[in-house]
């Protein structure tokens, strides 16, 4: 373990109303005045249990001076004394972490993603079930897996209804959604909703129409017999992103710039509440620094209105998305599984675009999946306590 930094030196400069700090690592900061009030970690201005800043800011002075200040504890501490005789000590490891724009990037929430394509297949991430429920590194490295790569197959978990509820309750929650907590996906000759029919799938994500869509997905092989068919198959979007930006780079900046509606509406299953859902996403979605960050695809829902793009736009937003769909049904980047009864899928919903193919059932046979999901934030969330729980 790495000894505690240690401060050597504390430089004022009310020029610019900041201190100078050095430490024994070699390690310089500059760290300004009423940075340091508003984080002052005593008890009248912090509550350490709950990470609580209690502090107005209504009481803060942008313009604020220290009295005094001083190194103390053999370099452990630094104490400053504020014009109101209000006394901050923080500790030198606290102020080491603290480097502003050059602090470095919180790697459960900016993870280094690995891309993949028709390599993973037979090359799926596999964990145990039980191990999952009972080892908190098994738990972490699961979720880290799904962090990083997007996709895992967990197996020798009970064929039974509710299997799954065990798991995120290890993380956290269930999302609920407008089909409940979890979604049990049964066929039916004359269904209404493709997933209940025995046709094949086309890749997509689930519920690009919800404003919060869900994180990620687990689709458990519940009951499988005498089914013929319903393979699941796996496409990374941030690979097709890759390959699209390099192919065309007209149809990536349509795709990352114009939004696309989606829309659902149920009323005709007696089981699930009426809902009627709207959503606009771009189909490729970065973040601010322009990197890749989900995919919205979902053709079976994308909505007739496309009240995001201009009209002489319409023809070139179809061409982009059908290279989209072109590319990312190359067999290259194609990944197929046939879930046995009791494995689970688990997988990046925001990132992998996911389909089955189409089945038949013969005889008494019958097919039975269940389907659902937990919050991204949640699960990043349980990351980080395993982490400090583990020492990782």
């Amino acid at each position: 373990m790495a000894a505690s930094p240690r401060l050597t030196s504390v430089t004022r400069d009310d020029s610019t109303h900041w201190y100078r700090l050095a430490m024994d690592s070699g390690y310089e900061g500059t760290y300004p005045y009423v940075w340091l009030r508003d984080n002052c970690r005593c008890s009248e201005c912090f509550s350490p249990a709950v990470t609580q800043r209690k502090v107005k800011m209504g009481d803060t002075n942008p313009d604020i001076k220290p009295s005094s200040e001083s190194i103390v504890a053999d370099g452990k501490v630094l104490r400053i004394t504020w014009p109101n005789q209000h006394l901050s000590e923080f500790d030198a490891a606290f102020l080491n972490r603290q480097r502003f724009s050059e602090m470095q990037k919180d790697a459960v929430s900016c993870p280094k993603r690995q891309s993949w394509g028709a390599d993973l297949n037979g090359r799926i991430p596999t964990f145990d079930f039980q191990k999952l429920l009972q080892d908190d590194l098994e738990l972490y490295n699961w979720l880290d897996v799904l962090n990083t790569k997007g996709l895992a197959v967990v197996k020798g978990a009970p064929a039974k209804k509710g299997t799954m509820l065990q798991l995120a309750e290890k993380v956290a929650y269930m999302k609920k959604t407008s089909y409940g907590d979890t979604c049990h996906i049964f066929s039916t000759p004359t269904a209404e909703r493709l997933m209940y029919s025995h046709q094949a799938l086309p890749l997509h994500v689930d519920q690009p129409y919800m404003d919060y869509a869900p994180g990620i997905e687990m689709l458990q092989c519940i009951q499988r017999v005498n089914v013929h068919g319903g393979e699941s198959q796996f496409v990374d979007g941030m690979r097709l992103a890759e390959q699209l930006k390099e192919e065309s780079p007209k149809a990536y900046y349509l795709l990352t710039t114009r939004e696309v509606d989606f829309e659902t509406r149920v009323t005709c299953y007696d089981w699930l509440k009426p809902f009627h859902m709207k959503k606009s996403r771009p189909t490729i979605q970065l973040d601010k620094h322009g990197e890749f960050q989900a995919i919205n695809y979902d053709t079976s829902f994308r909505s007739p209105s496309m009240s995001q793009v201009p009209v002489g736009e319409v023809a070139d937003i179809y061409g982009a998305l059908k290279l989209l769909f072109d590319i990312m049904y190359r067999p290259e980047n194609v990944v197929h599984y046939l879930l046995a009864e009791g494995e689970m899928a688990t997988f990046d919903n925001r990132r992998l675009l996911h389909a089955r193919t189409a089945f038949t059932i013969s005889g008494e046979g019958g097919r039975l999946m269940e389907c659902g999901y937990l919050d991204w934030d949640e699960a990043r969330s349980r990351m980080r306590i395993l982490q400090e729980s583990l020492g990782l």
